[in-house]
């Protein structure tokens, strides 16, 4: 355990900047996703509040298959990791992956922005219960991900001379990495699935 904590250490102080400048894209994106609310007219609020309402509609009178969620899950989870090593794997992705990072900060943030917007206290309650605990994992492996790619993507620029076996060498190490990391998400994944659909039920009386 201390030398994972080392390793981690380690592998953050040495990529500090680019840490700070992926946060950053992140911060952006979840700051962009929540002043997009005040944008909103009164009719686009009150269909997305329907959507809400429908949505617990068939919470309430459906009972939900825990495994298709789990997999739906790790689907969704999994896309976003490919695009990213893949986008790694190439020179001129690293402006995509700062793009990536920052849709994911807009949707976090339009999400949970809209829930206290309109449910106040109740929304805070539900965006700590049922949104942030999975989201906040996924972000971190994200984070990491998207650092790794970037580097991958650096070290072929800087590079180019190389020769295939140096390539294939460190192509394997960074696809090994990074979808080591990933599995990290299978976590996430069995919280969405099995945790937070119960939270939701819990918590459907916010919505009326």
């Amino acid at each position: 355990m201390k030398m994972i904590k080392e390793i981690i250490s380690k592998h953050i102080k040495d990529n500090s900047i680019l840490y700070i400048i992926v946060i950053m894209s992140l911060m952006i994106g979840i700051a962009s996703g929540a002043f997009t609310i005040n944008t909103l007219n009164d009719i686009q609020k009150e269909n997305i509040m329907k959507y809400i309402v429908s949505f617990y509609d068939i919470l309430g009178h459906t009972q939900l298959n825990a495994i298709n969620i789990f997999k739906q899950s790790i689907l969704n989870n999994f896309e976003t990791v490919f695009i990213l090593w893949l986008l790694g794997a190439t020179i001129i992705g690293i402006p995509f992956i700062f793009f990536i990072i920052g849709v994911r900060g807009f949707i976090l943030g339009f999400s949970i922005g809209f829930l206290i917007s309109e449910f106040k206290f109740k929304g805070i309650l539900f965006a700590l219960t049922a949104i942030l605990p999975q989201n906040i994992l996924i972000l971190l492996v994200i984070l990491f991900i998207s650092v790794t790619s970037i580097n991958f993507s650096l070290y072929i620029l800087k590079n180019r001379r190389f020769n295939m076996k140096d390539l294939f060498s460190q192509f394997v190490s960074y696809t090994l990495i990074v979808y080591t990391a990933s599995a990290v998400m299978i976590f996430s994944s069995l919280v969405e699935a099995y945790v937070t659909p119960y939270i939701l039920f819990l918590l459907k009386n916010i919505i009326k």
